[in-house]
């Protein structure tokens, strides 16, 4: 059997075997699920109450204006005084009755009156006779004034750097840090299933009859690809159900002004993603050598430890990483392989690397990535069937 054929065919056992389980889809589904019930409770309770009241044509509204502050031909302002604003509702001839005293610019004080059923005390508030002085008020000055009242125009923010660039760090960093959170969410997914898959098999005594059919190499790399591929599935998962959500909320308030931020640099984008792909292959290199190492699932959870904590390890300089000038530490943690996945994703996402740089790092995490799989399918051919070996072999004699 060739050697891709052979991989194939491991590569589909392990997909197929781990794709069946509903526990795999249980757990991929589970965070859309949540965000997505999260989303729909909120937009749920949005319609429920109607934060901004409105008047429909079939409202009927009174005002009493004895301030005189509307406008000459107000529809609503009826002749009436207080008492028979509010006979007029108890009658049912209006629903919503103001009342706007003589001394309201020093009182600063109006009153209202409705007949309360039910809901209908959420649906109809005081904030209606602000928006119709309001609306009045800017009828009466000129289209700048007005401009300058209601703050309804937009405000340019343009950073300069200190030789007078543009330096918009915030849309820079949005779509680098979001592809550092997918690999968080990938580590976090998928780090226990590539140390998994080889412990348990050798504790199970199955690597014995698998490696009867294929070789140890054809073996890790194939389960690699699997659990990649099964990785890449869950991230997709979560990263797709955000999109859309921010994609369907793209007029919002909070949400649209970041989107005009974003800043797309197509170099840095596809940087950021073969960082992600090389991460990924080294992760589960690292993993995957842990698990042919040792002989329990417990003792590769305490082996993992050192990996998993020198990989979070920059997120504690959190600070150098945000300075111009790189320090030595951060010098050293960008070209470590350990450290140089996350290292390279906030130097990337704070806009303090070059292009150069970043494939420096680029190709220093991929040549780990090989050199991590080869001593996984090195150890693991000399550990898979010693299931109580005290001292690991590393090496062929």
């Amino acid at each position: 059997m060739s050697s891709s054929k052979a991989i194939l065919k491991v590569f589909k056992f392990e997909f197929l075997r781990q794709v069946r389980k509903p526990a795999f889809w249980a757990a991929t589904l589970l965070i859309p699920l949540l965000i997505g019930g999260i989303y729909l409770i909120s937009f749920i309770s949005s319609q429920g109450v109607d934060t901004e009241p409105t008047l429909d044509e079939n409202t009927k509204v009174a005002i009493t204006d004895e301030a005189g502050i509307f406008s000459a031909g107000m529809p609503f302002v009826i002749d009436g005084d207080k008492e028979v604003g509010v006979e007029m509702v108890k009658n049912g001839e209006v629903d919503l009755y103001f009342y706007i005293p003589a001394d309201f610019a020093e009182s600063k004080k109006a009153e209202f009156y409705h007949i309360s059923e039910g809901l209908e005390i959420f649906n109809y508030d005081g904030n209606i006779l602000k928006g119709l002085l309001s609306n009045d008020a800017v009828s009466r000055v000129g289209e700048l004034d007005a401009l300058a009242l209601t703050g309804q125009y937009e405000i340019v923010d343009n950073k300069l750097t200190g030789a007078g660039e543009d330096a918009n760090a915030l849309g820079k960093a949005i779509i680098p840090f979001f592809i550092g959170i997918l690999f968080f969410m990938f580590v976090a997914l998928c780090g226990n299933r590539f140390l998994m898959t080889v412990v348990e098999e050798k504790e199970n005594r199955i690597s014995e009859m698998i490696l009867t059919s294929v070789s140890s190499k054809h073996l890790i790399v194939g389960k690699i690809l699997a659990m990649l591929a099964l990785g890449m599935i869950q991230v997709v998962a979560i990263a797709v159900p955000v999109l859309l959500l921010v994609f369907f909320n793209r007029n919002n308030s909070l949400v649209g002004p970041i989107l005009a931020m974003i800043e797309i640099d197509p170099a840095m984008i596809i940087l950021s993603i073969l960082l992600f792909a090389v991460s990924a292959v080294f992760y589960a290199g690292v993993c995957t050598f842990v698990g042919s190492l040792v002989s329990t699932a417990r003792d590769a959870s305490q082996f993992i430890g050192p990996a998993i904590i020198a990989m979070v390890m920059p997120l504690y300089f959190m600070q150098m990483f945000m300075m111009t000038e790189p320090s030595v530490v951060v010098q050293i943690m960008t070209y470590f392989p350990f450290t140089a996945p996350v290292a390279l994703m906030l130097r990337s996402g704070f806009g303090t690397i070059s292009v150069w740089e970043y494939c420096i790092g680029l190709v220093v995490v991929a040549v780990s990535s090989v050199i991590a799989i080869k001593f996984a399918v090195v150890t693991f051919q000399k550990n898979a069937i010693n299931f109580s070996i005290a001292k690991p072999k590393f090496l062929k004699k």
